[in-house]
């Protein structure tokens, strides 16, 4: 309801403009005096944001920075379960529709190339509007076939879970020698890692946005904390 009202309120109807109808509200979306309420984007700063990607940002597709193999591996499965489930074939079009949603997912984000994530996005996407347009008794067991395609996610939160717990170890191991070489023996009751290096580390696997996993309900039950001031990811003992 927000998209459509959204647009709405940029784009009225005939029937708002001669006053048959009425617009929704427009605090629902923006307060009187143009500050952003809540998480919403106020309209006017919206629309300066949509002009700008359109205007200079042009995604391109780099072999180097999306996994080729998977797009593969995915045609050749939908192809498969197309035809077992007698649903909506599935042509090259498809394929190059992927690749259009993904570039307009990374000129959302403003960058100037189609990253890992953005194709994931795009494969989400289509993969969600497949299922949903076959029949009811071949949902559930269609799910499970693309399952390894819809849980990247989580793939990510297990990864990014390991990756910090390694440095979290290794922190933990160093501060044990220094306490050593002091003369003390006592494990240390704080660990700190810096941001910077765990956001490194993710990037070497393809993950780009690591804040949003920091404030995640896995990051929390792991007894991490995130501290912002000093940019660096803590936790107690």
């Amino acid at each position: 309801s927000f998209v459509t009202e959204s647009h709405m309120l940029s784009v009225p109807t005939s029937e708002v403009a001669r006053g048959a109808a009425l617009a929704p509200q427009r605090s629902r979306f923006e307060s009187a005096d143009g500050i952003d309420s809540g998480d919403l984007i106020p309209q006017n700063l919206l629309r300066k944001y949509i002009q700008y990607a359109r205007a200079n940002c042009r995604p391109a597709l780099r072999g180097g920075t999306f996994d080729q193999e998977k797009i593969a591996s995915l045609y050749v499965q939908l192809r498969k379960e197309s035809v077992n489930s007698g649903g909506v074939p599935i042509a090259v079009r498809h394929i190059e529709s992927i690749m259009r949603m993904a570039e307009a997912h990374a000129k959302m984000h403003l960058r100037d190339y189609v990253r890992d994530d953005d194709m994931d996005a795009s494969i989400k996407m289509m993969l969600e509007s497949f299922i949903s347009a076959q029949k009811f008794s071949v949902r559930r067991s269609l799910r499970r076939s693309f399952a390894k395609f819809l849980s990247s996610g989580e793939d990510r939160v297990h990864l990014l879970l390991h990756i910090l717990q390694d440095m979290m170890r290794n922190e933990a191991m160093y501060q044990t020698i220094r306490q050593k070489q002091r003369g003390g023996g006592e494990a240390p009751e704080v660990l700190e890692v810096p941001l910077e290096e765990f956001e490194s580390r993710a990037r070497d696997r393809k993950i780009y946005d690591v804040v949003e996993f920091c404030k995640g309900q896995p990051f929390e039950e792991a007894g991490y904390t995130l501290d912002l001031g000093r940019r660096l990811i803590v936790k107690n003992f």
